[in-house]
C-alpha cells in the first residue's frame, strides 16, 4: 500500500515558495529561520523533508534532529541528533579560534570537551553561538538544520533554538523548525515570542480544502472516482496525512484512530502484541528488544513488523523502525488496555535492564516505561539520574523539571535528596525565589529532629550560596546565620570551611574588608578545608589586601595557584592567574600572567572571562600608549559581549577605544565610540563621566589645556559620586593638569584620587606623584619636590608617553621654582610627543626649550598659559592675533584674559600690560631656576 503516500505536495506552493527562497538566500550567503507550526498530521515533517531533498540537491550541507516525549527528561536531545549527523563525515574544526566554543559543545556532545567549569557557567547563548561557530567552520557554503517536534524539546533545548532563531541570519544557515500549536509548550511560546523579529518566518499551515483533497486523492490513486474523492472528503476534514490513512484503510473510517484500528485488526493476537510493544517503547524503538518484551520468537517479530510497513503503520530506514507519524503510535496506545500496558511497560524495563547500563536516552525510556509500569520508586530514581546528569551539563531548566518530577515521585530520603538537588538547581539557574521557597519546605518538614540537622545546614549554606550569586545580601545573611547557628561547634572542617568563606563573602560585599580578611584567614588556618574553599578564601584575602600592599596580595593569590593547581581546579587555576595578572598590570602594565590566565580561558571555553581579560588587556596597552594592541582586545571583547548579551563588557570595551581615540586626537572616532557606550550602559556614572573625561584629554593632548577644563571637570564630578571605580589615568593626570594651571583645586584633587583608589595603579601614582611635586615647588621645598618625582619616575615602567604629558605640565613650574630637570624632560619629551601625533605639546616642549622664561607672574596664581596670553597682550595684540599664535580659540583666548584681569586686579588689558610689565622689569637680575 506504499503508493498511497502521496508523491507530490498538494495546496503547500506558498510554504514551497518560502523554502525554496529561503534556500537561494542561504545560497547567497543570507541565513532565516522558519517555523512550521500546525496540528498533528497536517504535513510539517513533509515539506520539511522536501526541505532537505531541495537543499541536497544544491550541495547544501542538511542536519536533522527529533525531540520525543520522554526528551523533556533529557537535555538537547534534537541538538546532539543534528551535529551527530553533520560531524559524521566531517571532523571537529582544531584551529585556535574554535578553541573556545569547543568546552560549550561538551553539553550537547557529551565526551567532546571535558572541563570543570561549573554547571551555570555556560549559558544558551554560550551553547547556541558555539554550534553557529560549528555551522561556519564544517558547513561554509551553507548549512540547514531541521529541528522536529519542538513540543516535545527540553527547555535547554528551546533556549539554544532560540539564541540560533535570532543569530542564523548574519550567516548561510536555514533553521527549520516543526511544531504542534496545542497544546502550550516552551517552543510554542518561543515561536510566538519570536514571530515578527526579522530572520524568521512563522508559518501556520492550514487544513486542505475540498479541491485540494480531491488533488491529493488522485495524485495517489489513478483510478479513483467520485465516490472515492467524496469519501476522503467527508472523512479526512482536511488533514493530509488522515488523507493517505483513509485511502489506506478498509471501510469508512471516521478518525485517525480508526484507520489504525482498521489496519490492526489485521493483525494476528501475537503480531499486534509486537505492534503494542513497540508503541509502549516510543515511536522510534529498538526492534531487537520486542522479543525480549512479548516472549515471541524472532521471525514472528519480523513478520509483524514487515506487515506494518506494508499497512503504512511503521516506516522503516537504514535498520531502524519507527511509526509512521507520531498520531500512529498514540492511536496504537489507545487501543491497548491499561493492565496490558503496564504488563508491556514493566517487561520493556526488564528487556532494557538486561540490555545493558541504563544511561542517556535509554534512561529516559526506562523512566517513561517505570512510570508506566505503576514503579514510582524506580522512575523517580531514574528521573533524578537525569536531573542529575542535566545538572552537571549545565542544563539547568532541563535539570529543575526532572527533579522536581523525581522528587513528586519518590519518597523519604530519596525525596529530600532529590529536593536538596533541585534547590541546588534553581540556585544555579537564578531562580533564587523558587529555590527559598523549596528549601523553606525542606527544612520545615525536616522539623527539628537531631538526626537532620546535617540536612538543614545543607540547605540553609546552599540558599546561602544562591544568594550570593544574586548579590541577595540580607538573603544570604540569613541563611549563613542559620547554617551557622544549627552547625555544633565540633562541626567537621569543611562544613565549618564553607560556612565560613560564605560569612566572608558577606562582610566582603559590605566593604567591611577586615572582617572579611578575618573570617577567610580562619578559615584558612583550618585543617580539612576542601580546597575549593581554600581558593576561595585566598581569593577573599588576596583582594582585601590589594587594596593597601600589592605585594601581599600577590602572596596570597601565589599560593591560591599553587592550590589550585595540586587539586586540579582548572576554574580557580584560571582565576588565580586573572588576580595575579590583575596585580602585574596594576604594579608595571604587565601583560604575561593575563596572557596566560586568557590562554586557559580558551581551553575551558570561559568566554566572558576571556572578554574581561580583552579588557584589561586593552587597559594595558593603554597604560603602554600601543593604541593599535589596545584597539585589537577592546574589539575581541565586543564581539565576544555581543555574542553573549554581556552588554556591561560591551559599554566598557566602548569607552576604551573612546579613550585611544582621544588619545589620538580622533574626536570623530572619539564621539562615535562615546555614543556606542553610552547605547550600552544608559544612565551609567562611569561610562558617563570616562565619557567627559576623554573629551578633555583630547582638548588637552590637543594642547588647547583652557578647553580641557570644563568636561575634564565633568568627569571629575561625576566619578566621585562613585565609591571606587575605575582607575583610569585620566583621573590621576587631572590633579597634574591643575597644578600646572596654579589651579587651587589640585591639592584637593590629590586627595580625592586617592580616595577613590586611582593611586592603586602604578602609573597614576607616578601622575599624582608630579602633581604634588608642584605643589611642593610652589610652596618653596625643593628638596620635596625632587624626592617626590624620584618616587614616581620608579613607578613609570611600561607607560609609554604618560610620563611627557606629565613632565610637560610640570617643566614651567619646575622651572619657576628651581626643582627636577625640566631641560632633559622637555628635550627628550619634545621628539617623543612627535612620534606620537601629540605635534602641539612637542611644540609647546620646543618654546618651552628656547625660552626657558619663569613665568615671573606664577606668584600671584597666572598659569604657564595665562602667562603667554599676557606677554602677548604686553606687546598689544589683539585677542585675534594671539589665538592664531597660540593655535588656540578666540573664546579662549578671551577666558585667558578674563582670568587675567581677575587675577591681578587689573581693570582693563592697558593697566594689566603696564602692571605685568612692571613685574617683569621687578624680576630682572633675580636667581634663574636651576636647568
Amino acid at each position: 500500500m506504499a503508493h498511497l503516500l502521496c508523491p507530490v505536495l498538494i495546496g503547500r506552493d506558498e510554504e514551497l515558495a518560502a523554502i525554496g527562497g529561503a534556500l537561494s538566500g542561504v545560497a547567497d550567503g543570507r541565513g532565516e529561520c522558519l517555523v512550521l507550526s500546525g496540528e498533528p498530521g497536517i504535513g510539517k515533517s513533509r515539506l520539511a523533508r522536501e526541505a532537505t531533498i531541495r537543499a541536497t540537491e544544491a550541495a547544501i550541507v542538511v542536519a536533522v534532529g527529533r525531540a520525543v516525549p520522554s526528551s523533556t527528561s533529557g537535555a538537547f536531545r534534537p541538538l546532539t541528533e543534528a551535529v551527530l549527523q553533520l560531524l559524521r563525515e566531517r571532523a571537529l574544526p582544531d584551529d585556535a579560534a574554535f578553541a573556545p566554543w569547543l568546552p560549550a559543545l561538551g553539553a550537547i556532545l557529551p565526551g567532546v570537551a571535558t572541563t570543570d567549569r561549573p554547571a551555570s557557567d555556560a549559558s544558551a547563548a554560550v551553547r547556541g553561538e558555539a554550534l553557529l561557530q560549528l555551522l561556519r567552520r564544517v558547513a561554509p557554503e551553507g548549512a540547514l538544520v531541521v529541528l522536529e517536534d519542538l513540543h516535545w524539546a527540553d527547555p535547554d533545548t528551546v533556549s539554544v533554538v532560540e539564541y540560533l532563531a535570532d543569530n542564523v541570519a548574519a550567516q548561510p544557515i536555514l533553521l527549520v523548525l516543526t511544531l504542534r500549536d496545542a497544546p502550550p509548550s516552551p517552543a510554542l511560546a518561543l515561536a510566538r515570542r519570536q514571530r515578527g523579529r526579522k530572520g524568521l518566518r512563522h508559518i501556520r499551515l492550514a487544513r486542505l480544502d475540498s479541491l485540494e483533497m480531491a488533488a491529493m486523492v488522485q495524485a495517489c490513486v489513478d483510478w479513483a472516482d467520485a465516490q472515492l474523492v467524496d469519501r476522503v472528503q467527508q472523512t479526512a476534514d482536511g488533514v493530509p496525512l488522515l488523507v493517505e490513512e483513509v485511502l489506506a484503510s478498509p471501510g469508512l473510517p471516521h478518525s485517525f484512530a480508526e484507520t489504525v484500528g482498521e489496519r490492526m485488526s489485521e493483525f494476528s493476537p501475537a503480531e499486534r502484541r509486537v505492534l503494542e510493544a513497540a508503541a509502549v517503547l516510543g515511536r522510534q524503538f529498538d526492534w531487537e528488544l520486542l522479543s525480549r518484551v512479548t516472549g515471541e520468537d524472532d521471525e514472528l517479530v519480523s513478520t509483524a513488523l514487515g506487515r506494518a510497513v506494508e499497512c503504512l503503520l511503521l516506516t522503516t530506514e537504514a535498520m531502524n523502525f519507527s511509526f509512521r507519524h507520531a498520531l500512529t503510535r498514540e492511536a496504537v496506545l489507545a487501543e491497548i488496555l491499561p493492565p496490558a500496558q503496564r504488563a508491556l511497560a514493566a517487561s520493556g524495563l526488564a528487556a532494557l535492564d538486561a540490555q545493558s547500563r541504563v544511561t542517556g536516552q535509554l534512561r529516559d525510556l526506562a523512566a517513561d516505561l517505570a512510570e508506566r509500569a505503576g514503579d514510582h520508586q524506580r522512575a523517580g530514581v531514574l528521573l533524578a539520574e537525569a536531573g542529575n546528569e542535566s545538572l552537571a551539563r549545565g542544563a539547568l531548566a532541563t535539570a529543575v523539571e526532572a527533579l522536581r518530577r523525581a522528587a513528586n515521585l519518590l519518597q523519604g530520603s530519596e525525596q529530600v535528596a532529590a529536593e536538596r538537588r533541585l534547590v541546588e538547581a534553581l540556585a544555579l539557574a537564578g531562580r533564587v525565589d523558587e529555590a527559598v521557597e523549596l528549601g523553606g519546605r525542606i527544612v520545615a518538614g525536616l522539623g527539628h529532629d537531631p538526626v537532620s540537622v546535617s540536612t538543614r545546614v545543607d540547605v540553609h549554606v546552599r540558599l546561602a550560596q544562591a544568594a550570593i550569586a544574586a548579590s541577595r545580601w540580607d538573603l544570604a545573611t540569613y541563611h549563613t546565620g542559620n547554617a551557622r547557628a544549627l552547625a555544633s561547634p565540633d562541626a567537621p572542617p569543611a562544613l565549618d570551611g564553607r560556612i565560613g568563606i560564605l560569612e566572608a563573602e558577606v562582610c566582603f560585599a559590605a566593604d567591611d574588608f577586615e572582617a572579611a580578611r578575618s573570617r577567610a584567614v580562619r578559615v584558612l588556618d583550618a585543617d580539612g578545608v576542601d580546597p575549593e574553599v581554600r581558593c576561595q578564601a585566598f581569593e577573599i584575602v588576596g583582594r582585601s589586601e590589594r587594596l593597601a600592599d600589592l605585594e601581599s596580595a600577590r602572596a596570597t593569590f601565589e599560593r591560591a595557584l599553587a592550590t589550585a593547581t595540586d587539586a586540579g581546579l582548572t576554574l580557580w587555576r584560571m582565576r588565580a592567574l586573572h588576580e595575579l595578572g590583575t596585580i602585574d598590570m596594576f604594579d608595571h602594565a604587565g601583560s604575561d600572567k593575563i596572557f596566560e590566565a586568557r590562554r586557559m580561558a580558551v581551553e575551558v571555553g570561559a568566554l566572558s572571562t576571556i572578554a574581561v581579560l580583552d579588557l584589561q588587556l586593552g587597559a594595558t596597552y593603554t597604560c603602554r600608549w600601543t593604541l593599535e594592541e589596545s584597539d585589537s582586545h577592546s574589539l575581541n571583547a565586543i564581539t565576544i559581549a555581543e555574542r553573549l548579551g554581556l552588554k556591561q563588557v560591551r559599554a566598557k570595551a566602548c569607552t576604551l577605544l573612546a579613550g585611544t581615540a582621544s588619545m589620538r586626537l580622533d574626536r570623530e572616532a572619539m564621539e562615535r565610540w562615546i555614543e556606542e557606550s553610552r547605547a550600552g550602559a544608559p544612565n551609567d556614572l562611569m561610562v558617563e563621566g570616562l565619557a567627559w573625561g576623554g573629551r578633555g584629554i583630547l582638548e588637552f593632548l590637543g594642547g588647547d589645556t583652557a578647553a580641557a577644563v570644563e568636561p575634564w571637570q565633568r568627569g571629575m564630578a561625576l566619578f566621585a559620586r562613585l565609591p571606587h571605580g575605575e582607575p583610569a589615568a585620566l583621573r590621576a593626570l587631572w590633579p597634574a593638569v591643575l597644578g600646572s594651571l596654579g589651579d587651587r583645586r589640585a591639592a584637593s584633587a590629590i586627595d580625592e584620587a586617592r580616595r577613590l583608589g586611582v593611586s592603586a595603579f602604578h602609573l597614576n601614582r607616578g601622575l599624582i606623584g608630579y602633581a604634588e611635586a608642584m605643589l611642593a615647588g610652589r610652596a618653596g621645598d625643593r628638596r620635596r619636590a625632587d624626592e617626590l618625582i624620584a618616587v614616581a619616575d620608579r613607578g613609570f615602567v611600561n607607560c609609554g608617553t604618560w610620563p611627557d604629558v606629565v613632565r610637560l605640565c610640570a617643566a614651567p613650574a619646575a622651572i619657576a621654582d628651581g626643582w627636577g630637570d625640566p631641560r632633559r624632560w622637555l628635550s627628550i619629551g619634545a621628539e617623543r610627543l612627535a612620534a606620537k601625533g601629540l605635534h602641539r605639546l612637542a611644540e609647546r616642549s620646543r618654546e618651552l626649550l628656547a625660552t626657558g622664561d619663569t613665568n615671573p607672574w606664577a606668584g600671584t596664581g597666572v598659569t604657564v598659559r595665562e602667562a603667554d596670553v599676557l606677554r602677548l597682550v604686553i606687546e598689544g595684540r589683539a585677542n585675534k592675533e594671539i589665538a592664531a599664535l597660540l593655535h588656540l580659540s578666540t573664546r579662549t583666548v578671551e577666558k585667558h584674559v578674563e582670568s587675567l584681569l581677575r587675577k591681578t586686579g587689573a581693570r582693563s588689558r592697558t593697566e594689566l600690560a603696564v602692571a605685568a610689565s612692571r613685574t617683569t622689569s621687578q624680576d630682572v637680575g633675580a636667581p634663574r631656576a636651576r636647568t
